[in-house]
């Protein structure tokens, strides 16, 4: 028989010895992240015809496999992206919610202490110290909106440099997998290179933790790497870089752009927002979604705090007579109101005046021209989109145009009408808590006396105690026309009659008050409290001298008034519902968090059943070819042993 027992041996030894590296191949990297259990894969050699029958040859490594299930990995893959995404984002939120609940507690404490010094103004509105005390409360107030701001605005600038680094991360996986891309196809011409695979999956899935990306193989082997689907990562042995450059229309909000291999540097503008999936897309949504809204939140109670209190101190005079100064910033100065406005067309600017401080809903908005004419302002972080018709644009002087969306209290003023692609954001509230500050230096400013008191005739038979205020807290009456007379006369046809006449006799107001029991006259606004009765009579005067507390109990009413949210929250509510919207956020996010890490943990799992090595098997598998490896030396030792004895005969 023409059997070569010898090589037959030979084989079985080579075999066996592959068997055995193989094997100790996967006990040694038994901890290495990423690494697939390999298989040397045994055939047997071609049989050989003799004597009529079909005699073996011995055996043969065809090749050397990894344990690897593409549908397992494209699940892990999709789930790692939910994992890192939903992870990341509960982090975001959850630091957010502890500095929130923080500054929250500290507004709340201060304004009880502002509310305490205004109720002992209001009891003596002549003391000085009284007055310093709420100046310094005030203070307080502005400055726990500052540290707000400032730290809010340090943690945009954090994530800013976030995404600048992960951008890098992004363009250095890329770049990493199309030369194993390269690597693999040149080494695949001579078998499978595993490990090479192994290193590319490992990087591919480092790179769905950033952003979420779906895989295409080629007849080479090469994996094309899409971003989302749409926009390519890595094409081949091509990769694509992604940079992070200024935003439009804001500067400071870092966007992302796909640079394509030899393009010198032309980009293509990726949309940031959580479609980008995982980590990457997580850091969008919280900067873009949350965190920018939650500034503009913080800032509307700032405004609205601003606004109250300036309002009141002009209804009054300070403790010299002077008619009450601001007591925080102008809530529209003309700094704060350009601040408000961001275009990418320079040649347009804006400015933004607050209008109404109840009816801000601390939303940022996206402003588009369309081409009908027509304003579409879209909430960033809800996305209700709200029309301003062309019909309803005003022309201002020159070029000029005032938008006023409905129910939003502000008003828009373009210097001229937009391009159709302009990009524009109008935040009315997102500067609020930065640019609240004490306007009153000293505590005599404070305007606690009313410039106008009210005081009934001792012989009034009715219930009336009218309130009085100026619409734009300075007087354009004289003093000499003061003190005004309000008397309920009779119409001639059983109703009342209500006359307001000057300190001469002549007649400012005559008729009844309006559905808000209001008679408003000149610059001055009685309120009409109660029920007035025939021939009742009120007297309207100036008012001046530290024991006037009119305004002083207008700023003390403001505790309990109703005026944030369209008349529905007071300062605390708004506060408190800030907090508990974000804390329900966080607290739902943390729910998803977890489960997505069940659902990757359930994948990776399955995917270890395939490809992770057990060294129990591995042990087993050393014993059982070590065997064979003993076996097939013996094979080759009984070949060479009958080999001798054939020479030895004689």
């Amino acid at each position: 028989m023409a059997v070569d027992m010898y090589q037959t041996g030979v084989s079985g030894l080579l075999a066996a010895q592959a068997q055995l590296a193989t094997t100790g191949h996967n006990i040694a990297n038994v901890n290495t992240e990423g690494y697939s259990r390999q298989r040397a894969e045994q055939l047997t050699t071609l049989s050989m015809f003799s004597g009529g029958q079909f005699y073996g040859t011995g055996t043969r490594v065809s090749d050397v496999t990894r344990m690897y299930q593409e549908y397992a990995f494209r699940d892990v893959l999709a789930n790692n992206t939910e994992r890192a995404g939903a992870e990341a984002l509960y982090n975001h939120l959850s630091y957010l919610d502890k500095t929130l609940t923080h500054v929250n507690a500290g507004i709340a404490a201060s304004l009880d202490d502002l509310y305490s010094a205004i109720n002992a103004v209001v009891d003596n509105p002549g003391n000085l110290g009284n007055r310093e005390l709420m100046l310094a409360n005030a203070q307080d107030i502005a400055d726990h909106f500052n540290d707000h701001y400032s730290s809010l605005e340090q943690e945009l600038q954090i994530k800013n440099q976030d995404i600048r680094s992960r951008a890098d991360h992004v363009s250095s996986l890329t770049a990493g997998i199309a030369e194993l891309n390269q690597q693999i196809f040149n080494s695949g011409l001579n078998g499978t290179p595993n490990d090479l695979l192994d290193q590319r999956d490992r990087l591919i899935q480092e790179l769905g933790q950033e952003v979420q990306i779906t895989t295409l193989k080629d007849k080479n082997g090469m994996i094309s790497v899409m971003l989302g689907g749409r926009e390519p990562l890595v094409s081949g042995n091509q990769a694509y870089r992604m940079e992070a450059r200024a935003g439009s229309p804001d500067p400071h909000q870092t966007e992302l752009y796909l640079v394509s291999p030899g393009s010198n540097g032309l980009a293509t503008r990726i949309k940031g927002d959580q479609s980008l999936g995982g980590q990457m897309g997580a850091l969008f949504h919280y900067r873009d979604k949350v965190l920018g809204p939650n500034l503009s939140d913080m800032g509307k109670v700032a405004i609205a705090i601003a606004g109250a209190f300036n309002d009141i101190q002009r209804q009054g005079v300070d403790l010299n007579g002077n008619p009450g100064l601001n007591m925080f910033a102008d809530i529209n100065a003309p700094e704060a109101q350009g601040r408000r406005f961001l275009g990418s067309n320079s040649g347009v600017t804006g400015a933004v005046a607050i209008t109404d401080t109840g009816a801000l809903t601390g939303g940022e908005y996206q402003l588009r021209y369309q081409p009908n004419g027509d304003y579409l302002f879209t909430d960033v972080a809800t996305g209700q989109k709200i029309t301003v018709a062309a019909a309803d644009v005003v022309a201002g002087p020159g070029t000029s145009l005032e938008i006023t969306p409905p129910g939003l209290g502000f008003t828009l003023t373009l210097s001229d009408a937009p391009n159709t692609g302009d990009e524009m954001q109008v935040r009315p509230s997102r500067q609020g808590a930065a640019e609240m500050a004490l306007n009153l230096n000293t505590g005599d400013q404070i305007a606690a006396s009313g410039i106008l008191m009210v005081t009934s005739n001792g012989d009034n038979t009715g219930t009336a105690n009218p309130g009085v205020a100026l619409t734009d807290g300075t007087p354009t009456l004289a003093k000499a026309d003061y003190p005004l007379t309000l008397k309920v006369e009779d119409d001639g046809g059983g109703g009342l009659l209500y006359n307001v006449l000057d300190k001469n006799g002549n007649s400012l107001f005559s008729g009844v008050p309006d559905a808000n029991g209001d008679i408003a006259f000149n610059d001055v606004v009685l309120t009409m409290n109660g029920n007035a009765k025939l021939y009742d009579q009120f007297q309207i005067r100036q008012a001046a001298g530290s024991g006037n507390n009119v305004n002083a109990l207008a700023f003390a009413g403001l505790q309990n008034k109703k005026w944030l949210n369209n008349g529905k929250s007071t300062v605390t509510d708004s506060l408190n519902q800030t907090a508990v919207e974000l804390g329900s956020l966080t607290r739902n996010q943390r729910i998803r968090a977890e489960a997505a890490i069940a659902a990757f943990d359930q994948s990776y799992d399955r995917m270890l059943s395939t490809s992770g090595v057990n060294l129990d098997e591995e042990a087993a598998n050393l014993l059982r070819f070590q065997q064979s490896y003993m076996a097939a030396a013996r094979v080759v030792s009984v070949a060479s042993e009958t080999m001798n004895s054939l020479l030895q005969i004689r």
